[in-house]
């Protein structure tokens, strides 16, 4: 049989492609370059655009109407997509949160910016400054023997420096500060002195009902320790308009109150080194934290060191009771 009767052709090998890779590749650059083209054009200030951008900081920030133009001499866009009273074609009803007639300027947002960054570089330098402050209070308790009595943390609202009171600033049921207590509060009074800042004094108690004559609640009594502590902090050198005592009760526990141990460390007083950033926040947002001067129907008696000068606030769920402990 010859070669070429009745055979099957001859097959030959499949030729591979070695350039199939640049295919993907080309798509790949293409996907690339029109990603970098949508970044630029994204990048590119529109200034219709950012006329938007600047009335909806105005809305969000309580300024004037949406249809108010950012920049004097120029009208918004019909076309507008922001919905309200002004140009835009949203349900809403439009208007600012607070009524106001001031316009965000492009001035004003660039000073809002820098005031965001000022407060910023303040709250970090302060919060350097507490931190000096409490490695201050700390090593003097260590030296002075005090290191289970007193506890400091930084938070947001500022230096928090705990003391427990049993048997170190008051006794059971009484406001009158104990000898022993005295170097204590003086070296945490000596650290005060170093920073400018307002100071919070919080008594609590455990949740053990008390009802004396001098002191008919837990509320009237860590008012009454509170009180004590401004007084002897005055008394060394701490001005009054710096201090703000207020009693709080078995109110914000720190430990359950089923424990002996637990009622232990809730009884106490906090001083607060308030954080003057924070303290000028709520300021302007008329949320600072000032001890109520509205008088109580009735005044408990108490003990004779705090029969001056400083006005404890003591405030039950619901209602507020400001006894004038240190009035006649």
């Amino acid at each position: 049989m010859s070669g070429d009767s009745g055979g099957l052709p001859e097959e030959h090998e499949e030729h591979v492609n070695h350039e199939a890779w640049v295919i993907p590749y080309a798509d790949l650059l293409t996907l690339l370059m029109a990603m970098f083209i949508a970044l630029f054009a994204i990048s590119t200030v529109d200034t219709s655009k950012f006329k938007d951008l600047s009335i909806g900081f105005n809305e969000a920030l309580g300024g004037g109407k949406l249809d108010s133009s950012v920049f004097a001499g120029s009208k918004p866009q019909d076309n507008s997509p922001i919905p309200g009273n002004g140009y835009g074609s949203g349900p809403g009803s439009g208007g600012s949160l607070v009524a106001s007639d001031n316009i965000l300027t492009a001035t004003q947002l660039a000073q809002l910016l820098n005031a965001t960054q000022q407060l910023s570089t303040a709250k970090a330098k302060e919060a350097d400054t507490l931190k000096d402050v409490q490695a201050k209070i700390e090593a003097r308790a260590r030296s002075g023997g005090f290191s289970a009595d007193i506890h400091t943390e930084l938070q947001t609202r500022g230096l928090v420096v705990t003391v427990v009171t049993d048997k170190v600033l008051f006794d059971s049921g009484s406001a009158a500060l104990r000898p022993k207590g005295q170097p204590l509060l003086t070296l945490v009074a000596d650290a005060l002195q170093a920073v400018p800042n307002p100071v919070l004094i919080d008594g609590y108690t455990d949740n053990v009902p008390i009802a004396t004559t001098q002191y008919p609640s837990n509320l009237f009594l860590s008012g009454a320790r509170a009180a004590q502590v401004a007084e002897y902090f005055m008394s060394i050198g701490v001005k009054e308009d710096r201090l703000f005592p207020e009693g709080l009760g078995d109110r914000d526990p720190v430990a359950p109150n089923d424990t002996a141990a637990g009622r232990a460390l809730n009884r106490r007083v906090e001083i607060i080194v308030q954080s003057s950033v924070v303290k000028q926040t709520l300021d302007n947002a008329g949320l600072d934290k000032t001890p109520s001067t509205t008088p109580a129907p009735a005044k408990p008696s108490v003990d004779a060191k705090v029969q001056t000068g400083v006005n404890a606030s003591v405030k039950p769920d619901g209602a507020d009771i400001a006894p004038h402990l240190g009035a006649n």
